[in-house]
């Protein structure tokens, strides 16, 4: 255990952590913080601190947070006790003490995570404790504490308030995590699998534990883990059991309220629960919202993903797990999201080591060149406290190569035909990483603009809509949008922009119609569908802002039956010139600006020809 000292000055430091008034973010440390980082969950599953656990896994938490630190990563999700199965300590359905050894260990993982300034997010248990595989003891006693209030009650006396009150303080703890998916072992949405109880249970467990938390550490937040959008909020017919009323009501202590909301999302949940599809504020909801798990690279979201929950204006990003995916697919969105916003993402103390910058200098975003050439990409780096160690050159995933000295380069020979995404990425002397902002480059193809169509029968789809066939629509499909529902096309595109947009439709029935529209889940201005003629295939074009890479396009009914045939996205050509490569819609006094400090004399005199033969 530390020192008494010790722990009085965690207190003092650090002790100030509450919601933040800014609903895009949660208040720790004294910062603002988006909450960048990943689950690890468990190294042995509800066993890594206590009486079965002979010592905690150190080595395997300092790999993970040394990666994690060097990323920009800034939280890592951890459970605890789990299902029970370890810690607590018990008695038959009474809970005596956390279990030999549980604080220590605990406290041992939590110092080093504060070494690689990684905060936790401490998840005391899970629906895995009423999971009937693991047996009745487990279960039965499970059920005594969720249910029976004298039980409940041996395990805040006994366990929760000595853990709480023993680690007060610590800089590492962000959080305390009643349950994980709690709704798994309900009677309103539990699995198969496991036991359950009324939501009315888990509320009250939630907000007398919450309260003791509270008390015991006012410093400290308490948030709780929901499996679904639709147990954690009141719009689209939902119900979140988890406000501050609810909670009170349920249990009686008007200290048990949630400090901010966590919320999961995964692919069976679809498009109408997908935060990557729509703002933080869509939810209605009166605290910052951490969308805690997910897959990072899931079916409805974004490539993007970590950097699309942020400018989605949700206040944290925590993927599905370092055990579950290739750690590295968390990392690599970590790392893009701590390099463009390091004052939202890094956790400052005194005399902190600063993360280097980086960016691509050449080439340019969105530029083409033959297939089979040679292209040197180039890159600047710098680092404010240190030095450039080296910068590693990436096209997608994959890496290309690195240079140890400036100025830094990769020769990339033979490209073959087709669009890449490139970025650079500086490692410094502390070991801290930085990722360059992606150059999208496109080799070989044509020079014409690219019309390119994605079928509404192809597109997802949700509610009554249903897919018809008809000879003369475009694929021989379309899709009639009646009483409800949503269609959501994934549009990929080589670089942000605006881009022309056109829908193919039918007024089948009368005329007006008019339904929503969104773009990344961001609200555009109603679609109004007014022509004059019914009974025929028409087609309306709008300009739309797109990012690179996919993009969701959804309509969601709002108003009146019509068919939906597809969407198409023109394009714009690129332009070359020999080694030069140039964007036609890009005025050539912009590309003289653009490249002058990587051309040679002889390189402007033929851009300066180049200018001449534009302008004629």
């Amino acid at each position: 255990m530390k020192s008494s000292f010790v722990r009085i000055a965690w207190i003092v430091v650090f002790s100030v952590s509450a919601a933040s008034a800014d609903s895009s973010r949660v208040r720790f440390n004294n910062q603002d913080l988006f909450l960048n980082g990943l689950n690890l969950a468990w190294d042995w599953f509800a066993n890594d601190i206590g009486p079965q656990a002979s010592t905690p896994d150190l080595a395997h938490f300092e790999n993970v947070f040394s990666q994690m630190e060097a990323h920009g990563a800034n939280c890592m999700r951890l459970w605890l006790h789990t299902n029970g199965a370890h810690t607590p300590a018990w008695s038959g359905s009474t809970v005596t003490g956390p279990g030999p050894g549980t604080i220590e260990d605990l406290e041992a993982i939590l110092d080093l995570a504060w070494e690689h300034k990684i905060s936790l997010m401490l998840c005391l248990w899970s629906f895995d404790m009423l999971r009937e595989s693991f047996g009745t003891t487990i279960t039965d006693r499970a059920m005594a504490i969720l249910t029976n209030t004298t039980y409940r009650q041996s395990y805040i006396d006994n366990c929760l308030i000595p853990l709480v009150t023993a680690l007060e303080g610590h800089p590492a703890i962000l959080a305390w995590e009643i349950f994980n998916e709690p709704e798994g072992m309900s009677n309103e949405f539990g699995w198969s699998f496991t036991r359950h109880v009324p939501m009315a249970d888990i509320q009250a467990f939630v907000n007398v534990c919450a309260g003791a938390i509270h008390r015991a550490d006012p410093g400290v937040m308490v948030t709780n883990g929901c499996w679904d959008m639709q147990a954690g909020t009141d719009v689209d017919g939902h119900f979140n059991y988890y406000t501050d009323a609810r909670l009170i009501a349920a249990g009686g202590d008007a200290d048990g309220t949630l400090d901010f909301y966590c919320i999961h999302y995964y692919d069976w949940a679809g498009t109408a629960h997908s935060p990557f599809l729509r703002p933080a504020s869509h939810w209605g909801l009166d605290k910052p919202l951490v969308i805690a798990e997910f897959y990072p690279n899931c079916t409805y979201c974004t490539s993007t993903s970590y950097e699309s929950l942020y400018q989605n204006g949700y206040a944290g990003a925590l993927a599905w797990s370092w055990t579950d995916v290739n750690p590295q697919d968390m990392l690599d969105h970590i790392l893009v999201v701590s390099s463009a916003h390091p004052d939202d993402v890094r956790i400052r103390t005194e005399d902190d080591p600063a993360p280097p910058t980086c960016s691509i200098v050449w080439p340019a975003d969105l530029i083409r060149i033959p297939a089979g050439r040679t292209l040197t990409i180039r890159a600047e780096a710098a680092d404010p406290d240190g030095t450039i160690a080296k910068v590693e050159f990436y096209e997608g995933p994959d890496k290309l190569g690195e240079d140890a000295l400036p100025p830094y380069e990769f020769i990339w020979t033979g490209i073959p035909e087709g669009t890449y995404s490139l970025t650079a990425r500086a490692i410094d002397s502390n070991d801290l990483m930085a990722v360059s902002p992606a150059a999208t480059l496109v080799v070989g193809g044509s020079t014409e603009p690219q019309q390119t169509r994605f079928e509404a029968e192809d597109a997802a789809r949700s509610g009554s809509i249903s897919v018809r066939d008809d000879g003369s629509a475009s694929g021989g499909q379309y899709l009639d949008m009646r009483n409800d529902g949503a269609i959501t096309w994934t549009v990929s595109v080589p670089a942000g922009g605006e881009y022309d947009l056109s829908i193919g439709y039918n007024l089948a029935y009368d005329t007006p119609k008019t339904q929503t529209f969104r773009v990344n889940g961001l609200s555009q201005a109603a679609l109004v569908f007014d022509d004059s003629q019914t009974g025929v295939w028409l087609e309306k074009s709008v300009s739309v802002s797109l990012e690179s890479g996919d993009n969701q396009i959804e309509i969601e009914n709002w108003w009146g039956w019509m068919y939906f045939d597809y969407i198409e996205v023109s394009i714009p050509a690129l332009c070359s010139y020999g080694d030069l490569n140039l964007d036609c819609a890009v005025d050539i006094n912009d590309l003289l600006v653009l490249t002058t400090g990587w051309l040679n004399p002889y390189e402007m005199a033929d851009l300066a020809e180049v200018s001449a033969d534009w302008q004629r």
